[in-house]
């Protein structure tokens, strides 16, 4: 079983991959800043591929020519930007539209036909919240993660008849990277806003793509997990 995770360096990324190799996946991972040397030393001995990919940039297919026989599309790359609309520019638009949506259509696009092939392909975008509920400041962010849900709904019908399931997951606040530039009066802030009083954990997110991910999930197709700790904005 072979499966690419885009934007696997990250934190939820990270947890997703080490929750696909608990499975017995043989894992290609894409990151972009992170540096090869200390993921190379993370994965050492394990079925992990490394590819570097930019997906603020028109991607370059024939550098992924070699991914063959796949059986799961994780799209977890994601970039945010805060402000408000009138200050946008083009280009943050334009990049955050790369990021969260063309690419990740390209890939679809791509690799539909393999997972076509499959007993049991899947496609999986982690989404967020806030493409469903929005947030103030962060309209283009959540314009652009409204727009992948849209598209995992559509897809999902269009390949309904065929063995490839999609479906999005929409996490609210995930302790990691994020959480972990907020000072601690802003944290505590956040905290109180949430039901449960705490953030989600990025395992927690990788155990909604492992259900997913299993022939017994064959039936879930075109679905928001919504994982948030009852925060429903």
């Amino acid at each position: 079983m072979k499966a690419l995770v885009v934007g696997g360096s990250g934190t939820i990324g990270t947890a997703v991959v080490q929750e696909l190799l608990s499975e017995g996946y043989e894992v290609i991972l894409t990151y972009h800043r992170t540096s090869p040397d200390e993921l190379t030393k993370r994965y050492d001995g394990q079925p992990v591929q490394l590819l570097q990919l930019d997906v603020s940039q028109s991607i370059d297919f024939e550098r992924l020519s070699f991914i063959q026989n796949l059986d799961v599309l994780i799209y977890v790359s994601g970039r945010s930007v805060f402000g408000m609309l009138q200050d946008m520019t083009d280009a943050q638009i334009d990049e955050t539209y790369r990021i969260n949506v063309f690419n990740f259509i390209k890939l679809c696009q791509h690799f539909v036909g393999q997972l076509m092939q499959r007993p049991h392909g899947r496609i999986i975008a982690i989404s967020s919240i806030w493409g469903e509920a929005g947030a103030s400041f962060e309209t283009i962010y959540s314009s652009m993660k409204a727009a992948q849900i849209g598209f995992v709904k559509a897809l999902s019908q269009e390949l309904a008849m065929t063995s490839v399931t999609v479906n999005a997951i929409a996490p609210g606040v995930v302790s990691g990277t994020m959480t972990e530039q907020l000072d601690e009066e802003t944290r505590s802030a956040l905290l109180e806003e949430l039901p449960q009083n705490r953030f989600v954990a990025p395992e927690e997110v990788a155990h909604i793509v492992n259900h997913l991910i299993s022939p017994r999930a064959q039936s879930i197709t075109g679905t928001v997990q919504r994982i948030n700790g009852g925060w429903y904005t």
